[in-house]
C-alpha cells in the first residue's frame, strides 16, 4: 500500500517589499542598517555584509512608510527572529542574503521629527 507524504506547514506567501530594516544582536547597543528584499507573515529577507550562522537570534526594526492619514506618525514593526539561511548573494559576493523567521512581533508607532 502506498502511503500518501505528509507535507509540511505550507509556506507564507512573500511579498518584494522594499523597506529599511535595521537589526542588531540582541542586548548589542549598535545597530545596522539595511532595506528587505521580501516580506512575509512569518519572516524577512534582506541583504547585508554581515555574518550570521543559523540560528542566531536578531532584533529587527521594519519602518512603514508614511501615508497621508499619518498626522506626522510613521509605524515601525519591532520583531524578534531566529537566522536560518544565510547565502552569498550573486554577482557582487560581497553582501549575503539573510532569511529570518519572525518569532514575534509588535507594531509601534513614532512621532517624525519637525
Amino acid at each position: 500500500m502506498l502511503r500518501k507524504r505528509q507535507q509540511g506547514p505550507e509556506r507564507a506567501q512573500r511579498f518584494p517589499i522594499h523597506l529599511p530594516i535595521r537589526y542588531r544582536v540582541p542586548e548589542s547597543a549598535e545597530w545596522f542598517v539595511a532595506c528587505t528584499d521580501n516580506v512575509s507573515r512569518s519572516g524577512v529577507v534582506f541583504r547585508t555584509a554581515r555574518a550570521f550562522e543559523p540560528t542566531t537570534h536578531l532584533d529587527l526594526r521594519l519602518e512603514l512608510p508614511l501615508t497621508d492619514n499619518d498626522a506626522g506618525m510613521r509605524g515601525e514593526i519591532a520583531c524578534k527572529g531566529e537566522v536560518v539561511r544565510v547565502e552569498k548573494s550573486r554577482p557582487l559576493g560581497f553582501s549575503k542574503t539573510v532569511a529570518v523567521a519572525i518569532r514575534n512581533y509588535r507594531l509601534m508607532r513614532k512621532r517624525e521629527p519637525n
